[in-house]
């Protein structure tokens, strides 16, 4: 990602704009010392509505005064109010009531104020977020795991490892809860969101636009049904910090869905020029895809009937609060309709604006019934600037500008097909390339989360204030860039990498952790503990493996809130302050 660094960039968190006087209609002065210039500060500057119905933010205004000195300013005698900076729709994100900021829509707010004093104009601002989510997913490992798909891949996608001979069924619900528990012990009880993959009849995008009946192909022995096999995976998966959920789809659709009939008679599939129905692509031989056309589904009342239906026959899905809907496009590529005929004034003029009309009502049902939603990256096969800010919670290929959005509006799942993405800003992981490989041993897994996840998620609690000569700064003295050739994040005097050695603090855990990886393994490299560690007097050393933390040594010194480590090829070491107890959260 290459990033101007002559931008400057005011934190979205911690920022505040300031302006110098400006001539205006004089006011009676108030206070013998005159002021230089204002503060506005808002308290707390995230709000989340929907964990919070009552959330506001403190309004309180400060005057500094040309000695030095200061007061505290009444809000009745200033201007005050809210505008929306970026939200999808451009929705007003807050209001102002009194000495409160009130949330609205999800977003990015800025709240400005205006003082006038004894003939002069005063003004400053600040931004507020909104975040409607019911997850932090700044503070999450998601990921996808693809079970199955039934059917002979067209030809173009016969060496695709998703299409491979053998796909029909790559992973049972019992297999999937041995993968979470491994899963969950490479990374040391991270929260953790794993959306299924080919979870229905058939496979991968088999049935749409149906949703009502699960793979009995991936049940356990023991059920009836793929549907109690997948409840019971669902209840399984949370005594190892995982949240399983589905990965659905609400464009596509196939001839032999249950729904095909009814779809075709209330006119809710694209068409083509002459008003025939439109082939919108093929994945499996003998078996074309066709695509809905959401603002006639919407209007029909079929797309949340689906909604509801699923929610109902899967009940567990509402306690995690979330769901991935993939694909979820509202233009072909170049901006072209996903449905000429229905595109034309006389057959509704369904162009992808009014598409994306509809997705916002979507992603508000969603929201309305307890979920989240996330996706693909927000720039692909959207008009442009549409970006679903404050609707879509997570993206994987994120396409979001990071100095604008931070992380708990628009989180980042993996950025990079190939590798690893910009490490100034951390990426998550996607998982699901390493799990079709080798479900069982998952060959490159841990080297990839604490090379990307474990930094991300230091990272991502933080607000990034500035990127300046290709150096990203943060909050509380973090910075990220490179240093004598080396890719560095440091805070302070504390290194948390120095290139792809990494001695990251696991602040998910309730107990201090810190874990060391390196890539190609090192001697005897020295590494200063963090402060709150000042008093640990030495360590206990453990080995990350996919069975838990193997005891490596015991009662390390730490002398001089140092470590010295050596640590193998692709190796990863949970540090903990000596005597603590391994399961101790």
């Amino acid at each position: 990602m290459k990033i101007s660094a002559s931008s400057r960039v005011v934190g979205l968190i911690a920022g505040i704009v300031f302006s110098g006087a400006l001539e205006a209609p004089g006011e009676t002065v108030t206070d013998d010392r005159l002021i230089d210039q204002i503060a506005l500060h808002v308290e707390p500057k995230i709000l989340n509505p929907v964990r919070d119905k009552t959330a506001t933010g403190k309004i309180s205004l400060i005057a500094f005064h040309a000695d030095g000195s200061q007061r505290v300013l009444r809000n009745a005698d200033a201007v005050i109010n809210a505008r929306t900076k970026v939200a999808s729709g451009n929705v007003e994100v807050a209001t102002v009531d009194g000495d409160k900021v009130v949330p609205k829509e999800g977003g990015i707010a800025i709240i400005e104020a205006e003082v006038v004093e004894n003939g002069k104009s005063f003004k400053a601002s600040t931004d507020v977020v909104v975040t409607p989510y019911y997850r932090d997913y700044h503070q999450a490992l998601v990921m996808k795991l693809f079970l199955g798909m039934e059917g002979d891949p067209v030809e173009r996608l016969a060496n695709d490892p998703t299409f491979r001979q053998g796909h029909e069924v790559m992973c049972t619900f019992e297999e999937t809860l041995e993968l979470i528990r491994r899963t969950d012990n490479l990374t040391r009880g991270i929260p953790k969101i794993i959306y299924l993959v080919g979870w229905q009849k058939g496979g991968h995008d088999h049935g749409y636009p149906d949703w009502s009946e699960v793979n009995p192909r991936m049940k356990r022995a023991q059920d009836a049904t793929g549907l109690e096999s997948l409840r019971w995976l669902i209840r399984e998966g949370r005594k190892f910090n995982t949240t399983v959920s589905l990965h659905l789809n609400m464009v596509d659709a196939y001839k032999h869905s249950p729904l095909w009939d009814e779809y075709v008679a209330k006119d809710c599939f694209a068409k083509d020029e002459s008003g025939q129905l439109l082939v919108g692509g093929i994945q499996v031989k003998g078996d074309d895809m066709y695509n809905v056309v959401y603002p006639k589904e919407w209007e029909a009342g079929l797309a949340q009937r689906r909604i509801d239906g699923l929610i109902k026959l899967i009940p567990e899905l509402k306690e995690g609060h979330t769901i991935h809907v993939d694909v979820f496009i509202a233009n072909r590529d170049g901006g072209r309709p996903i449905s000429p005929w229905h595109a034309k004034p006389e057959h509704g003029g369904l162009t992808p604006d009014k598409y994306v009309g509809t997705q916002r009502k979507i992603f508000h049902y969603w929201r309305d019934r307890g979920f989240d939603v996330t996706g693909e990256g927000t720039g692909w096969a959207h008009p442009p600037g549409e970006h679903f800010i404050g609707l879509q919670a997570m993206s994987w290929w994120y396409s979001w500008n990071p100095m604008e959005i931070p992380e708990c509006l628009g989180a980042r799942g993996r950025t990079d097909r190939g590798g690893d993405g910009d490490f100034r800003f951390g990426a998550s992981m996607h998982g699901e390339e390493i799990w079709k490989n080798d479900k069982t041993n998952m060959p490159g897994f841990l080297g990839m989360f604490c090379r990307t996840t474990l930094p991300w998620y230091y990272l991502s609690r933080l607000d990034r204030q500035k990127f300046e000569n290709e150096v990203l700064y943060y909050s509380e003295g973090v910075v990220a860039g490179h240093e004598k050739g080396k890719r560095i994040i440091r805070k302070g005097e504390f290194v948390l990498r120095e290139n792809d050695d990494l001695f990251v603090p696991a602040l998910w855990r309730t107990k201090k952790e810190i874990i060391a990886y390196s890539k190609e393994g090192y001697e005897l490299k020295e590494w200063l503990l963090p402060d709150d560690w000042k008093n640990v007097k030495s360590v206990d050393l453990y080995r990350i493996t996919l069975e838990g933390c193997i005891p490596l040594k015991k009662d390390v010194p730490a002398s001089g809130g140092k470590l010295s480590l050596s640590m193998e090829k692709d190796q990863a070491v949970s540090v903990m302050p000596a005597g603590q107890m391994i399961s101790g959260d």
